[in-house]
């Protein structure tokens, strides 16, 4: 699976950025240690985002900003989107030939969706089409058997129950063979809960919990969870709920861990920036722990209906 850190860019954490160079030696090493980036459209479709990019030789899954443009008032111009694309064709990923770039959702519209799609194949741009939770799923069926790499939506505002149900019913009778084994790449945007992460057989994901989680005052510490660490937190006085709050042994052993990872846990408390950091390290470890792993799924009850 390949986890994509969404909106470093749009975060202007670039090589060149001033955050980066504020950056100890090891949290730049970390930050050059990221490998999968996702940005929206909606977003980076400025001159000066791509530029930067381009200056740092990456390469970002391009997702149309469709939903965040929507929540805004703000409407985006199909056209302008497929020329970006022909534009900046050298930016943006391409996987065993497919184009890692969404489609225009439309939002809301099912159906919308899919003539995006077809007028975006007509203009010479074939994205990644998108099943939005809840949408009948008759088209879900057509892009599993018209497409080898599709994308999932609209999961955000959703419960992790809901979810974990949809899901099911998704990987069970579409998405996989009675193997459980996938039938296509399958992309979830925006995924914050490792459980649904780990529990599919996606080929990528994304999230943006790495800058969400150091701006709560947090990092996530792999295999063990999120652990409050700055002076500013709520948690600060809340028992076991923050890096002040533990136990003595608890405390100097959270703290030799993060040392032994290359991280101070003095500059965290203070530097949202080597938050920042440390969760994009933490990502990138989960992947490399995710990224060779072959994860089937079996659902445990068979549906009635």
């Amino acid at each position: 699976m390949k986890l994509y850190l969404a909106g470093l860019y749009t975060s202007n954490f670039t090589k060149q950025s001033q955050q980066f160079l504020r950056c100890d030696e090891a949290e730049q090493q970390a930050r050059l240690d990221v490998r999968y980036f996702l940005e929206s459209y909606h977003y980076i479709h400025k001159q000066s985002y791509v530029d930067k990019i381009r200056a740092d030789g990456v390469k970002v899954f391009l997702d149309s900003g469709a939903f965040s443009a929507f929540t805004k008032g703000v409407d985006v111009d199909l056209d302008a989107y497929c020329r970006y694309i022909h534009e900046n064709m050298d930016i943006i990923e391409v996987i065993d030939g497919a184009l890692c770039a969404s489609v225009l959702d439309g939002i809301g519209d099912p159906h919308k969706t899919y003539l995006n799609q077809k007028a975006m194949e007509q203009r010479g741009v074939k994205p990644l089409p998108c099943f939005h939770y809840g949408e009948p799923e008759e088209y879900l069926e057509y892009y599993i058997e018209n497409y080898s790499y599709i994308t999932l939506g609209g999961m955000v505002p959703i419960s992790t129950p809901q979810l974990r149900y949809w899901l099911d019913r998704l990987w069970s009778k579409y998405l996989t063979d009675d193997q459980g084994r996938p039938k296509i790449k399958v992309h979830g945007f925006g995924l914050t809960v490792l459980e649904l992460m780990t529990k599919y057989p996606w080929y990528s994901v994304d999230s943006s919990s790495w800058v969400q989680i150091a701006a709560n005052g947090n990092i996530l510490i792999p295999n063990k969870g999120i652990l409050a660490v700055s002076d500013s937190s709520p948690n600060r006085h809340v028992a076991n709920q923050h890096f002040d709050t533990l136990t003595p042994p608890l405390k100097e052993a959270a703290r030799e861990l993060l040392a032994s990872q290359g991280f101070d846990i003095e500059r965290m408390r203070t530097e949202y920036i080597s938050r920042w950091v440390y969760n994009c390290w933490a990502f990138t470890h989960i992947n490399k722990q995710l990224e060779n792993k072959e994860v089937r799924f079996v659902r445990a009850q068979e549906e009635l209906f």
